[in-house]
C-alpha cells in the first residue's frame, strides 16, 4: 500500500505552481487592461499607471505568501561601502545598456530592415518647451513610474515568480530570465520590432545584474532612472529631434 504522506509534497508543489501561473497571468492582465483603458483616455504616463496597478495586485499575492518587497530586494544600501558599490554597479549597468543601444541596436535594425516608428515618441510632445511640466514628468513618470515601478514589477515580482515556477537551478533561472525579458519586450510593442528586441535585451542585462548582485533592486532602480532620464532629456533639449 502506498504511503499517503509521500504524495503530499508532490500535490502541494503542483498546487503552488498552478497558483504562481495564475498570479502572473492576473498581474499581467491587470497591467494590460489598465494600460488599454488609460490609453483610450489619453492619460499621461499610462504605462506607469498600469505598472503601479500591477504592483498593488502583486503585493496582495505576495502578502498571502508572507513575502514583502524587501524580500525581493527593495532596500537602501547599508553603509558607505555598500552605497559606493551600488552606485558603481548602477553606473556600469548604464554604460553597458548605452553601448548596447548605440552599437548593437542600429546594426540590428539595419539587418532586419525595421526601425522604431517615429510615432512612438509622439506622447512626449506635450512637455516640449515647458520646463516645469518636463521636470514633473521626469520625477513622477520616469523615476517613480518607470524606474521604481518597472523594477518592482518586472524584476521583483515577475522574474522571481518565474524562477519559482521553473525552479531555482541553472536551466530554470535561464528560462525565467528569457521569458521575463520577452514579456518586458512585448510591453514596449509601440516601439516596433527593434524596441521589443532592444528592451528585451536590456531586461536580460538587468536580470543578470539583479541575480549576480544578490537580488538587490536599488542599483537597477538608479540605472533604470538614469537611462530613461538621459534619453528623455536628450529628446527635450533637442526639441523632439533626438528620439
Amino acid at each position: 500500500m502506498q504511503n499517503p504522506s509521500l504524495e503530499e509534497p508532490k500535490t502541494t508543489k503542483l498546487s503552488r505552481r498552478q497558483q504562481t501561473v495564475f498570479e502572473v497571468f492576473v498581474v499581467l492582465g491587470v497591467v494590460l487592461l489598465v494600460k488599454d483603458v488609460a490609453d483610450r483616455f489619453n492619460a499621461i504616463g499610462a504605462g506607469s499607471i498600469a505598472m503601479w496597478c500591477g504592483i498593488f495586485v502583486a503585493a496582495y499575492f505576495m502578502k498571502k505568501q508572507g513575502v514583502n518587497w524587501k524580500d525581493r530586494g527593495l532596500a537602501l544600501p547599508a553603509g558607505a561601502l555598500s552605497w559606493v558599490k551600488s552606485l558603481g554597479l548602477a553606473l556600469l549597468t548604464v554604460v553597458a545598456v548605452i553601448l548596447f543601444m548605440a552599437l548593437v541596436v542600429p546594426l540590428m535594425s539595419d539587418l532586419l530592415g525595421v526601425h522604431i516608428p517615429e510615432s512612438s515618441t509622439d506622447r512626449f510632445e506635450f512637455f516640449l518647451g515647458q520646463p516645469m511640466v518636463f521636470f514633473i514628468y521626469l520625477v513622477v513618470v520616469i523615476w517613480i513610474g518607470a524606474a521604481v515601478g518597472e523594477e518592482l514589477l518586472i524584476r521583483g515580482f515577475l522574474l522571481n515568480s518565474l524562477i519559482e515556477l521553473f525552479g531555482d537551478h541553472k536551466k530554470g533561472v535561464t528560462a525565467a530570465v528569457v521569458l521575463h525579458a520577452g514579456v518586458f519586450g512585448m510591453l514596449h510593442i509601440s516601439q516596433g520590432v527593434p524596441g521589443v528586441i532592444s528592451t528585451g535585451a536590456v531586461a536580460v542585462i538587468f536580470a543578470v545584474v539583479y541575480l549576480l548582485n544578490g537580488k538587490k533592486l536599488f542599483p537597477l532602480i538608479i540605472a533604470h532612472g538614469l537611462i530613461n532620464s538621459i534619453s528623455i532629456t536628450a529628446y527635450y533639449l533637442s526639441d523632439g529631434k533626438i528620439t
